[in-house]
């Protein structure tokens, strides 16, 4: 990965420490060639945007470098590579289906590639689940995997495990979307189905790479659950919950929901 794009990574994860609102603000700036080349060129002498004006002003070089550092750090460890919500013909691109969304992620840490030509499936549901849902939750997933439909889910206990379980089990292909950063795991007891996925799937994380969770970490992970998915279907949830989080999520973007 060119050094020229990890330094303009490194410029947005400056900037989202600098943001007065919300990191999809950030992505908008990103989405526009003008305004994207004027915060990661400071050499840039002309910027409309204020928010742009703002963020070259406070911008820190010692953070950039920070930033810098650590994700070159990554890439060379092969732990993780960057997304920029940025449309850059020689860097990685954004996940079509996301970026249609009103609050896409401006930065993605992935583990590997995100598949796109396939149809894509987010199942959800409850971390308590009994037995019988987790069985069913399996056997969908199994069979919608080995059909080729990517089987998307959030690694938590539970139904999620039981998804991202039920590709495997079938060499199918699943994406966990973590919400935590992307070299951390949660819940531990997950540790070995992450590296499971990681080898054959892909973990994805929108959060910085040490990040842990945090009270609303995992309500922001279910919007890019949504966002990855052509289609979400809740097995089991209580009424107030982030499978209900997820599925209104899904039905703002204008997603399928069952």
């Amino acid at each position: 990965m060119e050094q020229d794009y990890i330094r303009q990574v490194a410029v947005a994860m400056a900037s989202l420490e600098l943001l007065p609102a919300q990191p999809s603000d950030l992505t908008g700036i990103l989405r526009d060639p003008d305004q994207f080349h004027a915060l990661v060129d400071l050499n840039a002498q002309s910027y409309e945007a204020e928010l742009v004006g703002y963020l070259r002003g406070n911008l820190d070089p010692a953070r950039i470098e920070h930033w810098h550092k650590q994700i070159d750090q990554l890439i060379v460890n092969e732990v993780a590579w960057p997304i920029l919500a940025a449309d850059l013909p020689t860097a990685p691109s954004y996940p079509r289906r996301l970026v249609r969304c009103w609050d896409a992620p401006p930065i993605l840490f992935t583990s590997n590639i995100i598949r796109e030509d396939p149809p894509s499936v987010a199942i959800i549901g409850s971390r308590a689940a009994d037995s019988n849902t987790l069985d069913e939750t399996h056997a969908l997933a199994s069979d919608l995997a080995r059909g080729g439909v990517t089987v998307v889910s959030g690694l938590a206990l539970g139904v999620d495990a039981a998804a991202h379980e039920g590709a495997l089990a079938v060499d199918g292909y699943t994406v966990a979307v973590l919400g935590t950063g992307i070299t951390r795991v949660y819940p531990e007891q997950n540790t070995d189905l992450a590296h499971r996925i990681r080898r054959t799937g892909t973990l994805v994380s929108q959060f910085a790479p040490y990040a842990p969770r945090t009270r609303t970490s995992f309500l922001r992970r279910n919007h890019v659950i949504a966002g990855l998915s052509d289609v979400s279907i809740i097995m089991s949830g209580e009424t107030r919950s982030g499978s209900r989080h997820e599925i209104e999520q899904a039905m703002g973007y204008g997603r399928t929901v069952l």
